[in-house]
């Protein structure tokens, strides 16, 4: 990145906070339940990647199509907890929730 892009884009970006200063509850909460899903959809690729597991391997295991799997850990796909369950099973991991 070159000096022109770096200054353009320190002039052009708001933080978080400044970003957000005027959501509703309502949207502050939609916003963390999206980060939420997104962290979720992350560890498990992250889990799958650790193991040394393709795509198509985790899909093999978890007897489901390799596209599901790819649906999944790109979010285009709301899977089903039975999905995340299967999924996390073929890693030998459980899926844990927690109401807060």
């Amino acid at each position: 990145m070159n000096q022109k892009q770096k200054k353009f884009i320190e002039e052009n970006t708001i933080s978080v906070e400044e970003f957000s200063k005027d959501f509703t509850n309502e949207q502050k909460r939609i916003v963390e339940n999206e980060i939420a899903y997104y962290d979720a959809l992350q560890a498990l690729k992250k889990t799958r990647k650790q193991q040394g597991l393709t795509q198509a391997d985790l899909a093999k295991k978890a007897d489901m199509p390799r596209t599901t799997i790819t649906k999944v850990e790109s979010g285009s796909y709301n899977p089903t907890l039975h999905t995340l369950m299967n999924m996390a099973a073929a890693m030998g991991k459980r899926i844990k929730i927690t109401l807060l």
